[in-house]
């Protein structure tokens, strides 16, 4: 049975490229670190932003679409209607969940099972366990259906397997025995391949490694979605995992495509935030301006309730002018009707 010991990970792990990645994040954190003290509220103003991009993005990652206003409408709170918006309802509501109170948060397969019960709470689970039922999925080969193994663990050793490597997590990230970011990348191979769950593994592990990320003090997902990141090279992502998957039930896998990728994908998402900030930065003063450096730095279309929301101190009808202003002048257009209206750039 495979077991983990992430305190004693292979030295090879943080030099080189993967070293020189590490320390261009720390270089980041401190950054945006400053930006945190000095421009709360327009930080704050991207939140809203970032959440809906993740949810959205994240669903893309695995295959799910729909249209962009009406992700924009479930973050504003509206109905799920069928299977794939209510997953994407349940991924805003596990990304919440990460964001609260940190410190009380474990790296634990409790966990672990809580987002997956939140990110799928419109079914109903009942007391059943979880994790994963089958060991075989059958796909056809040469016209035939061929058995193929789900994972190297079978799906009686998940529980213990996955409990094991958690427990390491944890000591070794209370430790500080290594860089989390780089712990937080190698937890992701080994979660992939042991697959707990039947479904939904991909979207945990990336819960898991941006809830590993915040306990460490690299926020960054709070203003700029790591998952839209992800979506825009997709198959970079899944290439790194797949180079980091043989000899892996040996113990004698190679990390580092992953580790590195990781590395690499979260200073893309701090300097994509960072450009975001300054231009925002360069924007006039006033309340009608923030409205539309809002609309202008979002990626996916914005309702007039997530605006009122993201700048308290902003009137309805303040936005309501900025908005129409924007629309006329050719800077935004409406789309969706109703509470699903959504303005875009």
């Amino acid at each position: 049975m495979r077991t983990f010991d992430y305190g004693h990970l292979p030295k090879g792990l943080f030099g080189g490229a993967v070293g020189d990645a590490n320390m261009k994040v720390f270089e980041d954190k401190g950054k945006l670190d400053v930006y945190e003290q000095m421009h709360p509220e327009l930080l704050e103003s991207f939140r809203a932003s970032a959440r809906t991009d993740s949810a959205d993005a994240s669903a893309r990652i695995e295959g799910l679409y729909i249209d962009k206003a009406r992700v924009a409408d479930l973050m504003a709170g509206g109905e799920a209607l069928g299977e794939t918006e209510e997953q994407i309802a349940g991924y805003a509501r596990a990304l919440d969940l990460i964001d609260g109170e940190i410190a009380d948060i474990d790296l634990s397969t409790a966990t672990i099972l809580k987002l997956y019960e939140t990110m799928y709470g419109y079914r109903d689970l009942g007391r059943k366990s979880r994790y994963r039922k089958k060991d075989y999925i059958y796909v056809q080969v040469d016209g035939h259906m061929q058995a193929m193994p789900v994972s190297p663990i079978t799906a009686f050793e998940t529980p213990l397997v996955l409990g094991g490597a958690c427990d390491s997590l944890a000591e070794a990230f209370t430790a500080s025995h290594a860089s989390p970011l780089v712990l937080a990348s190698v937890f992701t191979v080994d979660f992939l391949c042991i697959r707990p769950f039947d479904e939904g593994n991909g979207r945990i592990a990336r819960l898991f490694a941006d809830l590993m990320l915040k306990k460490a003090g690299f926020g960054v997902s709070r203003y700029m979605s790591l998952d839209r990141i992800i979506e825009g090279d997709a198959m970079d992502y899944y290439n790194a995992l797949n180079a980091c998957v043989e000899g892996w039930d040996r113990g004698r896998n190679d990390y580092k495509p992953y580790a590195l990728y990781w590395l690499e994908h979260i200073h893309s998402t701090y300097q994509r935030l960072f450009e975001t900030i300054e231009a925002a930065l360069r924007e006039p003063g006033g309340k009608s301006e923030r409205v539309r450096a809002y609309i202008l730095n979002s990626q996916t279309p914005v309702t007039k309730r997530q605006i009122l929301d993201a700048f308290p101190e902003i009137s309805e009808a303040t936005v309501e002018n900025a908005l129409g202003k924007m629309v006329k002048a050719g800077e935004a257009r409406k789309v969706g009707a109703g509470r699903s209206t959504a303005y875009v750039h």
